[in-house]
């Protein structure tokens, strides 16, 4: 068996056994749980007793573990503990998928390419035989009729829906990797191959236009068009005078105004301009969620129900994700956004260090060893063996490039490999990253450095934290309790969410540990917002109207753009009667009118007709103030 661990392709194995066994727990959402941890856990067995460290360490393990431990950490603070842990083994099996693509040698880093086409193209598949076109409505209206013909006559199979931006995202990821393999197979002259990328790449870039993502066409144009430019840059150099960096500047230049225009033609005709705007909404709200739980984070998938309740203020499903930074600090905490980050910036450092870009280290005058080295038939043959590698590689390393920036670019808008419940491709290409600037020279940190490091930055963390608590120890310790509180909260309204039923008001008991903890926070700082809108929405289910109205407004001149604030207070002062206020401040939520209606007859249900009676008037009025726009 420690054959086995030696064999050159047992890395290749096991990443696609790490990447299957992180597909089921996807497909599964996680419910096979740790059952399938024995996949990984055997080839990092093999390689143990091997006499090998179970994984080929980078210098991004340190990063990949401080990611693994807030996950970890999210588990306990989430308000479901089912959801957490779904989520949790995929994001398991995005690190092990990590880890053993990163134990890839770096001459069958073609054989990594070579693979994303056919799974790209699976993608591209599973897309249209499972997307439910009225469910999830395309952007463009002809994508939209086809798709909805196409479901009359597609075989019907039991396949959980993903949302086209989830499935888009993952096939740009995926797609310069195919690009770069058919230019690999072309050179090689391997013609199957060839046909291999081009059948997978025309049905991978099928179906991406097919889902009609459009933060994810322009994500990976982006990246496309930088490699584009720089080829051509280099092509032009060998007819001007000029280098190719000057050349590639002027280039990346025009393309950036031209860009300008187009942007400009788009806000100008309407197109995608509500698209726009409810994104930047949707993050600007997400980012008043994450104050709330700044210390520890909301817990694993935990934003569908976080947002909904308490920015959107329903009781149903609104949104599966906001973007993919903000989606990690919600729910993992800001250590976890760090580390994103820093393995995103790292792969595109590592890109820079092994580049183009970088200045050719200057060629030594040969000397009369090195010339009668190269004279020996076997080492010159090596020699330009290595050469054309190296030339092969940059192929790799350009498609590395493109599939960070269309991560990077595409995770700004929206959240494919993170959002909802994750994505076994969340760290691919950071990892290939790693793969494909290893170079043989490199020698990897000795125990004693790496401990070093670790020693450095906890130390750097610790000063940090506790500067931060001394500098800001009355704001940290109340937000510290307010946070608690909103954990407390959450866990006592999502049971059993979405309920799509409005709080009855009934077990009120449930809410006395949250309040504990609010009241505190408001005791050592008495303008505490998350405690005060926290403490508010508490008093609306209890019906104590003029205490919520108190705690909301208090809130509200701290937050005035804070949507679930906005709109709890406004319907606070329905309650209340007092319409003038109520009006004012509810203009800028469209849904409240046709709530107030439906508010009309669930009161009556509850058993209060002069509330009913409020909800009614308000309605009129909101009607009347539409009316005379």
């Amino acid at each position: 068996m420690t054959e086995l661990a030696n064999d050159r392709w047992f890395p290749v194995f096991n990443t696609g056994l790490a990447l299957a066994t992180a597909s089921l727990w996807y497909f599964s959402s996680g419910r096979i749980g740790w059952p399938l941890i024995v996949a990984i856990l055997v080839p990092w067995g093999l390689r143990i007793a091997a006499g090998r460290f179970p994984y080929r360490q980078s210098r991004f393990d340190g990063w990949l573990f401080l990611f693994g431990v807030t996950a970890v950490f999210s588990t306990f603070t989430a308000y479901s503990s089912e959801v957490a842990a779904g989520k949790f083994w995929i994001l398991v099996g995005a690190m092990a998928v990590f880890l053993a693509i990163v134990s890839v040698s770096r001459r069958d880093v073609w054989l990594l390419a070579g693979a994303s086409g056919p799974v790209g193209a699976l993608l591209a598949i599973y897309f249209v035989m499972s997307n439910n076109w009225r469910q999830w409505p395309a952007d463009i209206g002809i994508f939209n009729r086809i798709g909805m013909a196409w479901m009359s006559l597609r075989p019907s199979f039991p396949l959980p829906v993903l949302h086209p931006n989830t499935l888009a995202g993952m096939m740009a990821l995926l797609f310069p990797f195919t690009v770069a393999f058919a230019l690999f197979a072309w050179h090689k002259r391997q013609i199957r191959w060839l046909q291999l990328a081009a059948v997978s790449g025309v049905v991978t870039a099928g179906g991406l236009i097919f889902t009609s993502s459009l933060g994810a066409w322009l994500a990976l144009a982006v990246g496309l068009s930088i490699w584009g430019l720089w080829w051509g840059s280099g092509q032009l150099q060998k007819r001007t005078p000029f280098s190719q960096k000057i050349i590639f500047a002027v280039l990346m230049s025009l393309l950036f105004l031209v860009g300008l225009v187009i942007f400009r033609l788009i806000l100008g005709s309407g197109l995608g301009q509500e698209d726009s705007s409810t994104r930047l909404g949707l993050a600007q709200q997400t980012y008043f969620l994450i104050q709330d739980f700044a210390l520890t984070g909301g817990g694993l998938g935990s934003f569908p129900a976080l947002y909904a309740q308490y920015a959107q203020v329903t009781p149903s499903f609104f949104a599966a994700y906001s973007n993919l930074y903000f989606d990690i600090w919600l729910e993992q905490g800001f250590l976890a956004l760090v580390a994103m980050v820093m393995l995103l910036g790292g792969g595109f450092w590592l890109l820079f260090k092994r580049s183009a870009w970088r200045q050719p280290i200057a060629k030594k005058e040969p000397t009369a060893e090195t010339i009668l080295a190269t004279a020996v038939p076997h080492r010159r043959k090596r020699r330009r063996r290595q050469e054309v590698q190296a030339s092969e590689m940059v192929w790799f390393q350009w498609a590395t490039f493109v599939s960070l920036v269309a991560m990077a670019l595409h995770g700004l808008i929206d959240d494919a490999l993170y959002g909802n419940l994750a994505s076994p491709l969340l760290f691919f290409a950071p990892a290939m990253a790693i793969v494909v600037t290893r170079r043989r020279s490199d020698k990897a940190p000795t125990n004693g450095v790496r401990r070093q490091r670790w020693a450095w930055g906890l130390g750097a963390t610790a000063v940090f934290l506790v500067g931060l608590f001394f500098g800001f120890r009355q704001t940290v310790q109340a937000q510290w309790y307010a946070n608690l509180g909103a954990l407390e909260l959450a866990r006592a309204e999502l049971v059993g969410w979405p309920t799509n039923q409005w709080d009855a008001g009934e077990n009120l008991e449930r809410f006395e540990p949250a309040t504990a903890q609010f009241e505190r926070a408001l005791a050592i700082d008495p303008q505490n917002r998350t405690a005060h809108h926290r403490l508010g929405l508490i008093a609306l289910v209890e019906r104590d109207f003029e205490t919520a109205v108190a705690h909301l407004e208090q809130a509200h001149e701290q937050a005035p753009n804070y949507r679930g604030i906005v709109k709890t207070l406004g319907y606070s002062y329905v309650w209340l009667g007092q319409f003038d206020q109520a009006a004012e401040i509810l203009a800028i939520i469209p849904e409240a009118r046709a709530e107030m209606n439906i508010y009309n007859s669930w009161w009556e249900r509850q058993n209060r007709p002069d509330l009913a009676t409020k909800a009614g008037e308000m309605a009129s009025i909101l009607e009347n103030a539409t009316a005379s726009k």
